[in-house]
């Protein structure tokens, strides 16, 4: 290698004596020098301390100005100066330099030889050390190599405001010097790595534990950063979850030990160009120093530098299942991770990443239990209903045309629209859909938009977090998520508030959804079948129902007819409920007089099927013996044509009707609608209203 010109001025050992300021000590006094030094050193906890000693005692022998060790940095391949001691000015500038530049320093660690520069002269290589030895009044400078055996620690540097020249044994003495102090450094840069070591052990015992006491994600992440922090240092700890089925990555959890952290806007998205998506590509930690645009070109990378961050560390969470997320740590300051921090974090990281699995498996079964335990109770509400589904029955040109319909769509996923007066069976047309539908092994889930409060109905669909509102004392799952890859089935969907109605059809449209109070969005696979005994298009337009929503429902509309424009099925379905009913209550039935026959099939069924299963019941519990005794006196009644109020009485209830509607803004349901003011169910409203001929047109 060649030598440079500022070593060319070293001065050989064999120089003249007279040319040499002389330092004669016996051998005696050298070992004396030697053991006072070697007792003055040991045992320090801290390179100051231990460089305070050296120079107290070497002050006795050798007279100097300036005493610095100058440690080798293994993980930059750097020498820098890690403790002084000096009696003249000080101001510490670091200065940092490459063991393989031109530096005089750098050609003593890698030649492991002494080097006397006297005079100093300024040189273009090391102007800048020079000049700043020379501004402290520095004008010699003794460098020696600090060697353990084969382990190289660094350099021992002796700083002279006059010229040295020191002679052979002189120079023979400050080696000397020089390797008992490499003991010493030795031993404690062991003991640092052995309080290292210590440190980190303490720090992955503390971090397993706080993964075992199953905290919440954002305190978890907490307690694993200011661990780390002890061990690794950084200023942001970022934990991510990576959704499988969307591909996106979501925050899960951010801290800041030094409590300086942001909130960033997005909290999920996708990971492609950024550090932690380059992670999980590979499967391996991606450690990035300084700002790198073209290989992370990500907005959201770009904020993250914003906000000052200039070093990060990227840990995949791989377990055998593969990879969950990330664990991300970075810095202000720039300085990079090392391979030993690394090594840590991929430790660390693979902790978590088991008990993430375990966390995500364990509330996976949760939701599978609490929605398995709450279709169990559907399940048997639906047996204790006993509708009897599938048991579609009639023979009239109308209800078989009902019937070709539902052969036609229900195979599909299409969205259908059943319509029809109260009673006419939509809720069977609807599991009819679903039974020769594939989704037929699934769950039919269906909600009484009608009869649930609107305050409560949003929770119902859409479930809640615990803690969102007042009275969630824990999760609750929606029938969304309960109908998650079967049929849920919206039942009186013109009761729907129309300030929820935009979060249904985005529910409906995106196959998406948010439990209250909750931030994670849900993804499902529903088919949807609605159902309504009122005119949604006239609703849509009074501006009482979402026109987009609507449009949305009204895919394949099923309008199932009344039972009087059916009149030929009505001697059938009587047959049917009287064999139901009376083989559910042990009655010996076993014909029907043909006039009661007639009777029934004359008359209008306002109420429809659920009115004629209704009087067949209560027919079959007045039959004492084998015939069925229909009370026709009782029906021809209620269908006789007088009306049941005057023409006064009429034309009263007509105005509070009207008065009611105009108070109310034309709202017939709701706290503040018409039925609420008039006392009255919404139903019971609706039917006076469609007797008295009121069109819901009025100003």
């Amino acid at each position: 290698m060649a030598t440079l010109g500022i070593f060319q001025r070293q001065l050989p050992i064999s120089a003249t004596a007279d040319s040499i300021v002389g330092m004669q000590l016996s051998d005696a006094e050298i070992y004396k020098a030697l053991f006072d030094l070697s007792q003055s050193i040991a045992g320090h906890t801290d390179l100051e301390t231990l460089c305070n000693s050296l120079a107290a005692t070497l002050g006795r022998v050798i007279s100097f100005d300036f005493l610095g060790l100058i440690l080798h940095d293994a993980v930059h391949n750097t020498l820098r100066v890690h403790a002084v001691s000096t009696n003249m000015p000080y101001h510490d500038k670091e200065i940092v330099v490459p063991v393989d530049s031109d530096h005089f320093g750098a050609w003593v660690w890698r030649e492991q030889k002494p080097l006397v520069l006297s005079p100093l002269e300024k040189d273009a290589h090391c102007s800048e050390v020079i000049e700043e030895a020379l501004k402290k009044g520095i004008h010699a400078l003794t460098l020696l190599p600090l060697s353990n055996g084969s382990r190289r620690l660094g350099i021992l540097g002796f700083g002279f405001a006059a010229p040295f020249r020191p002679t052979a044994e002189a120079l023979g003495f400050l080696g000397r010097v020089a390797s008992e102090v490499a003991v010493s450094v030795d031993g404690y840069l062991a003991r640092q790595a052995l309080l290292h070591e210590r440190d980190r052990m303490r720090a992955l015992f503390e971090i397993t534990n706080a993964l075992v006491a199953k905290l919440p994600m954002e305190d978890l992440l907490a307690a694993i950063s200011e661990q780390l922090n002890r061990v690794v240092a950084h200023d942001f700890a970022v934990l991510t979850l990576l959704d499988k089925d969307s591909g996106e990555i979501r925050l899960n959890g951010l801290h800041s030990p030094g409590g300086i952290g942001f909130v960033p806007e997005e909290t999920s998205g996708r990971p492609e160009g950024l550090p932690c998506g380059e992670a999980l590509a590979t499967g391996k930690p991606v450690v990035t120093a300084g700002l790198d645009f073209e290989r992370f070109p990500s907005p959201l990378y770009r904020k993250y530098v914003d906000e000052g961050l200039r070093s990060s560390c990227s840990i995949p969470l791989t377990s055998a299942n593969g990879t969950s997320g990330t664990l991300e740590l970075a810095r202000r300051s720039g300085e990079p991770f090392t391979g030993d921090e690394v090594d840590l974090l991929v430790q660390v990281a693979r902790q978590i990443a088991i008990a993430t699995e375990n966390s995500l498996a364990y509330r996976e079964l949760s939701e599978m239990r609490d929605k398995l335990a709450t279709e169990k109770l559907y399940l048997e509400d639906e047996i204790r209903f006993d509708q009897n589904v599938g048991s579609m029955i009639g023979e009239s040109p109308a209800f078989q045309a009902v019937l070709r319909g539902i052969q036609v769509v229900a195979p599909t996923d299409a969205t259908v629209l059943i319509q029809g007066e109260t009673g006419t069976g939509k809720e069977l047309v609807s599991r009819a859909l679903h039974d020769l539908s594939k989704r037929s092994k699934q769950s039919f889930i269906k909600v009484n938009c009608a009869a649930i409060p609107a305050t409560l109905l949003e929770s119902e669909l859409f479930g809640h977090e615990k803690g969102s509102f007042t009275g969630a004392f824990a999760q609750k799952l929606g029938r969304f998520e309960l109908a998650h890859l079967g049929t849920l089935f919206l039942d009186e969907v013109a009761e729907i508030p129309i300030e929820l109605q935009s979060k249904l059809l985005r529910a409906i449209q995106e196959q998406e959804i948010e439990r209250l109070g909750g931030n994670r969005t849900i993804r499902v696979d529903i088919r949807f079948i609605a159902a309504t005994n009122r005119n949604l298009k006239q609703m849509v337009d009074e501006g009482e129902f979402r026109s987009d929503l609507y449009y949305r429902l009204h895919v394949f509309p099923l309008t199932v007819p009344p039972l009087r424009e059916r009149r030929e099925d009505i001697p059938l379905l009587v047959r049917y409920f009287t064999q139901k009913h009376a083989r559910r209550m042990n009655r010996p039935i076993e014909s029907i007089p043909s006039a009661a026959l007639d009777a029934l099939t004359n008359y209008d069924w306002p109420g429809n099927i659920r009115e004629l299963q209704n009087l067949i019941e209560r027919s079959v519990i007045l039959s004492p013996g084998r015939v069925l005794e229909i009370p026709l006196p009782e029906m021809a009644n209620s269908s006789a044509p007088s009306p049941r109020v005057s023409r006064l009485e009429e034309t009263a209830e007509r105005e509070r009707i009207f008065q009611a509607l105009r108070d109310s803004g034309g709202k017939v349901s709701g706290s503040d609608g018409a039925a609420a003011r008039l006392g009255l169910r919404r139903t019971t409203l609706q039917s006076r209203m469609k007797k008295l001929g009121i069109e819901r047109h009025y100003q």
